[in-house]
């Protein structure tokens, strides 16, 4: 049966009324413009690094360097620290709370950038012993500088996020299940948004259900609140059948300085929450958005100069060894001494991959079978070269070709790909991204055959994962972790 209510009942339910609902409006600070100058002080302190060895060799009389052109170098090893730090969600506004200092991904990246740096504009009088001395310097100047603006500017970060200072304040119209949702979702104010409170004009206790918060008003009360500067963001959260009513209350906050949204009750009770969903517009069509592109803006750029330094470095390594290798392989058997093989990439464009030889046969297309242990196609200088994975170098010039990254998920011959595709729905996600020489499942021992569903599915989740949480720290780790991989020959055949 049902029975009707008050407001003022329902207002004076257990539970206090929530901190920054009534009171004055605190002054709030952006979120983006402490971001910004955090970086920009990050920067200061780089070019600042940069110009330290400069003005040393200068004072002693060692050279007289050129100003411009090290303020050049300066400005570059800035930028690219700057792309780098960004990559990795260093500068994520939404976490306000969380400038953390991460002194190995920051070194790291410095010390990238400054190669970078110095690749282009190292001053020509030096020779390699002072450039080494030239580099440690900037490196050990720019990195202490770095580590000092991010300890202070975290503390202080912290100290005025607790003190609200870039709170976001968000109402919920319509006291129901999505409001329990909201502010479950913001209970930590670590975050930096605020749930102020839960309004609703409805006065049968049938058509509301509070979920155990506390009403705070109805819509007149939450419009007063806007007006006096104590709301930044409101969700409607009504019924669906309540279209007409939705309407006539979204055109009350036209004329507010609010955020508004309105619950795509499909995004909320069907996608779940594995899903990405957000509402946005194409002219005059709403849409909603449940996927966004992969590696986008300015990751392709820090990943693709992240790969030619690298790869360009590593190629003149092994340089030395790979005439002794071929020679190796014609010596021990007939054949080619480079392997080609067609395989997937990025978007599923199909690309020649380059190894050595390692089989007496070169199977390709649909007559593919995966090497196995002991397996009897693999030659006596083809064993070696799988067990330290030497075979693969020829990958490199995919790599600065520009077809392969050297990290990302592994490419499988085509017949592979399409037998993997048909047991797996997730697996065709793992074209997102260029496929690499390794990858996170190859350091994390889903290297080699895979033999059961299960096995490639594994490497699959450790793929997407790799893709979702892309870094070049991440991308450093997997290299070093590869390194070691190879000198125990795990899962090698």
């Amino acid at each position: 049966m049902s029975q009707s209510f008050t407001l003022e009942e329902y207002r004076l339910a257990p539970g206090a009324p929530v901190a920054g609902a009534t009171g004055p409006a605190k002054k709030l600070w952006s979120r983006q413009v402490a971001s910004d100058v955090i970086g920009v002080c990050e920067a200061l302190g780089v070019i600042a690094g940069g110009l330290l060895p400069a003005a040393i060799y200068a004072t002693t009389g060692a050279i007289q360097p050129g100003w411009a052109t090290i303020l050049q170098s300066a400005l570059v090893a800035a930028l690219i620290y700057r792309m780098f730090l960004a990559s990795a969600g260093m500068y994520d506004t939404s976490r306000s709370y969380d400038f953390s200092l991460r002194p190995t991904h920051m070194l790291g990246s410095l010390m990238l950038a400054v190669l970078v740096a110095l690749s282009l504009g190292a001053p020509k009088q030096l020779d390699a012993t002072n450039l080494t001395i030239w580099y440690l310097l900037w490196v050990a100047a720019s990195y202490s500088a770095a580590i000092l603006v991010r300890t202070i500017a975290s503390d202080i970060m912290i100290a005025k996020t607790a003190e609200g200072r870039f709170d976001e304040r968000i109402a919920v119209y319509g006291a129901g299940e999505i409001a329990r949702r909201v502010h479950d979702h913001l209970s930590n104010p670590a975050l930096g948004l605020r749930f102020v409170g839960v309004y609703d004009s409805r006065e049968a206790r049938d058509r509301v259900n509070a979920e155990g918060l506390t009403i705070a008003g109805g819509l007149d009360d939450l419009l007063d609140a806007c007006r006096e500067g104590r709301v930044d963001r409101i969700i409607i959260a009504l019924p669906q059948v309540a279209e007409r009513r939705v309407k006539d209350i979204a055109r009350k906050f036209e004329d507010l300085s609010v955020n508004l949204h309105i619950v795509t009750h499909l995004a909320s009770d069907y996608l779940g929450t594995q899903r990405t969903h957000h509402v946005s517009q194409l002219g005059p069509v709403g849409l909603m958005d449940i996927k966004f592109k992969s590696h986008a803006g300015w990751a392709p750029v820090v990943k693709r100069v992240e790969d030619i330094v690298i790869g360009a470095v590593l190629a003149l390594v092994v340089a030395p060894l790979l005439p002794l290798i071929a020679l190796a392989i014609k010596l021990d058997s007939p054949g080619p001494v480079l392997f080609r093989q067609r395989r997937r990439g990025r978007n599923q464009r199909v690309f020649e991959v380059f190894k050595f030889r390692t089989m007496s046969v070169m199977e390709n297309d649909g007559d593919v079978r995966q090497a196995t242990a002991n397996d009897p196609r693999v030659t006596r200088v083809g064993h070696v070269l799988r067990r330290s994975s030497l075979d693969e170098l020829p990958q490199l010039w995919n790599v600065l070709w520009g077809d392969m990254s050297l990290v990302g998920p592994r490419p499988h011959a085509l017949i592979h790909d399409q037998k993997f595709d048909d047991l797996l729905e997730s697996y065709a996600n793992r074209h997102q991204m260029k496929p690499g020489v390794t990858g996170l499942a190859q350091v994390s021992g889903f290297r080699g055959e895979t033999t059961t569903t299960q096995a490639i599915q594994a490497r699959v989740e450790h793929d997407l994962a790799y893709i979702r949480n892309w870094s070049v720290w991440l991308d450093i780790k997997i290299l070093a972790l590869t390194v070691w991989a190879v000198a125990l020959g795990t899962n090698a055949n």
